[in-house]
């Protein structure tokens, strides 16, 4: 994050003096004039530091007042231009948040000023609602007992120790912000700020304004100068989530910006230098988007110097069971309940489901089984319809044949009596859910798990059934024949 300080120095030797004094690389100015232009620019500016000059604590009542109304509540830091320590005590009780003597040299006002820009930061990084470090240790940890996503997550650790852009690909709920804040946390930019950014969740007329911030005045509403989300990830990473959505005539400019490293907020003349790594992260296809010409090929390759593809829950279902403790124990102490197993019976309906909103889903399932839970473990009561169904509708049932490394599954269906007292819009999403699995389950076995045949005894494309099969968590090789 850059700090932003803004000068009121009426001498203007002294005023020189603490421009060259600044941290370039940690500081944009924002203001650089005499007292009189930082009284009348302030309010529409954004700032971390004011930084004035005086000569009693009389001239500083206008500042002090300034100062305390901004919405901002930045530093009031004084240059006296006496030695006189009554007045620097008496400046600081007016509101001055550090006294400075301006006559010391530049070899004392460097160190001193470059201290004050590093605190403010820190203040301002621990007040950022997009930082939220207190929210991001409370969450639960990363685990995985996948071979696959210990690949994943092997590989993203190595590509942190460099400043490269990833792309991360997979399906929405599968973890793909974790395993950026993985980048993140295992990068040299572990110290500096993480800032996801929802970019479905913007707006395509104010893209321009979120990511590169805009000065007062720029369009109807912007009363004062903004920030945007890459000033506030300075120093540290930006993860742009479902980058895809990026409307099309906004990825040029954010094309330039990670380019040049630099982003010019709406309604400036000016451009702010930043440092900036960039994570990006999104559930289509790409390839497909460049064909149809909603997405940028040169946009796509600055964004996917590595790609990460991040495999859904129903691929790696051995994590379901490392999950659903650590999960647990993370809901029972935000929601003040006790920690409480999963009986078998749950675990099973837990196993059994496909996860189309993979590990959101089980971790909504999770947080709502800790509410209405009253019994010492969790069970399949305390589950949703739609998996409560699994412990009626399914009884998988391994049939070996002549190997017992070949099988195939078969599914009984009935109706359970819980769905009585289920809405018909809950009821009718369980019975399609659980009635197409047992269907794909009888055709996949007659065709002795080919595909193809499937398909044509189905009536559909192998396409669209692989695409089914994917949903269920089916495979095609626990339907071939038995090696004779």
């Amino acid at each position: 994050m850059l700090v932003r300080v803004s000068l009121g120095i009426d001498d203007e030797a002294l005023r020189k003096q603490a421009l060259g004094a600044l941290p370039f690389a940690e500081t944009l100015v924002v203001g650089r004039g005499a007292r009189a232009d930082l009284l009348s620019r302030l309010p529409e500016r954004t700032a971390d530091l004011v930084v004035v000059d005086a000569d009693d604590v009389g001239a500083l009542g206008a500042v002090v007042e300034a100062v305390a109304e901004h919405p901002d509540r930045p530093q009031l830091v004084v240059l006296l231009r006496t030695e006189d320590p009554e007045v620097h005590a008496q400046a600081l009780a007016a509101g001055a948040g550090t006294v400075i003597d301006a006559s010391v040299p530049l070899d004392v006002l460097v160190p001193a000023l470059a201290a004050l820009v590093a605190r403010r930061r820190e203040v301002r990084l621990a007040e950022s609602v997009v930082v939220d470090r207190s929210r991001r240790r409370s969450m639960p940890r990363l685990v995985t007992a996948s071979s696959a996503m210990d690949a994943v997550l092997n590989t993203a650790q190595r590509v942190a120790r460099a400043d490269s852009s990833v792309l991360l690909l997979g399906e929405t709920g599968v973890g793909k912000e974790r395993v950026a804040e993985v980048i993140h946390r295992s990068s040299p930019r572990a110290q500096g700020p993480f800032v996801p950014v929802n970019c479905a969740a913007i707006p395509a007329d104010l893209f321009e304004a979120e990511l590169f911030g805009h000065e007062q005045g720029a369009y109807t509403g912007a009363q004062r100068a903004r920030r945007g989300l890459f000033e506030l990830a300075h120093e540290g990473t930006l993860f742009l989530d479902e980058v895809g959505e990026v409307p099309l005539a906004m990825q040029s400019k954010l094309l330039r910006a990670l380019q040049e490293h630099a982003v010019r907020p709406l309604g400036s003349s000016r451009t702010i230098e930043i440092d900036v790594r960039v994570v990006a992260a999104t559930n289509r296809n790409l390839l497909q988007e460049m064909e149809a010409g909603r997405f940028r090929r040169d946009l796509y390759y600055r964004l996917c110097v590595v790609e990460l593809s991040i495999p859904p829950l129903r691929e790696r279902r051995e994590d379901i069971e490392v999950l659903v403790p650590v999960l647990l124990d993370h809901f029972a102490g935000r929601l003040g309940r006790a920690s409480a197993p999963v009986s078998a019976a749950a675990m099973a309906s837990l196993m059994a489901h496909a996860w189309p909103g993979n590990v959101r889903e089980l971790a909504n399932v999770l947080e709502r089984a800790v509410l209405l839970a009253d019994a010492p473990s969790i069970d399949v009561g305390d589950l949703p319809p739609i998996l409560q169904a699994h412990a009626h509708l399914t009884e998988p049932a391994i049939l070996a044949e002549t190997s017992t490394q070949q099988a195939r599954l078969r599914e009984v269906v009935r109706i359970p009596d819980a769905w009585q007292s289920e809405n018909w819009k809950v009821v009718r999403e369980g019975i399609l859910e659980a009635g197409e699995r047992a269907y794909l389950v009888a055709v996949l076995s007659r065709a002795r798990g080919k595909v193809g045949e499937a398909a044509r005894q189905a009536g559909m494309s192998p396409r669209a059934l692989f695409e089914k099969m994917k949903r269920h968590g089916l495979r095609k090789e626990d339907f071939r024949a038995p090696e004779s």
